[in-house]
């Protein structure tokens, strides 16, 4: 059983741009974007248990594609796919108008480790160390597709 200590440590977790989008139960697609195939199908498969449509996508042109296409709400990459003078792909996926909404996550080097506010300077909205906890990634898409509550 794994531990679910609630307090964050910021350097293995944080997330400083929360966004909430309140969506249909099938309409919530994320995507995950990692070098290493066997770890990014394994969270998408893990993901599909949770209810949510996840791809996976191998580069930074397939995320490109998928975003044009399929219109996922969540993307999680791995920086190891972008980490040519400051993430420029990630600057320019923050910056699009287009992807106002979407969540964009950073699954960070855990050595060397990414710097976090470099991380946050290139636009992500938050980060996950590796190696992280699955339940953490499943509570902060949870959070993120929460409906609203009317009052």
């Amino acid at each position: 059983m794994t531990s679910r200590s609630f307090e964050a440590n910021e350097n293995q977790f944080s997330l400083w741009n929360p966004k909430r989008l309140p969506t249909q139960t099938a309409a919530r697609r994320v995507v995950i974007a990692h070098r290493e195939a066997v770890i990014g199908e394994s969270f998408v498969l893990l993901l599909g248990l949770k209810g949510l449509a996840a791809q996976y996508a191998a580069n930074l042109a397939a995320v490109d594609a998928l975003l044009d296409n399929w219109h996922p709400q969540a993307v999680i990459i791995d920086t190891r796919l972008d980490v040519d003078s400051g993430y420029p792909a990630i600057r320019a996926l923050s910056a699009s108008p287009a992807q106002a909404t979407t969540l964009i996550i950073a699954m960070s080097n855990f050595l060397p480790e990414d710097n976090i506010a470099a991380l946050q300077a290139a636009g992500f909205d938050g980060h996950f160390r590796r190696p992280c906890p699955m339940w953490r990634m499943a509570d902060v898409l949870d959070g993120f597709y929460a409906p609203l509550i009317a009052n």
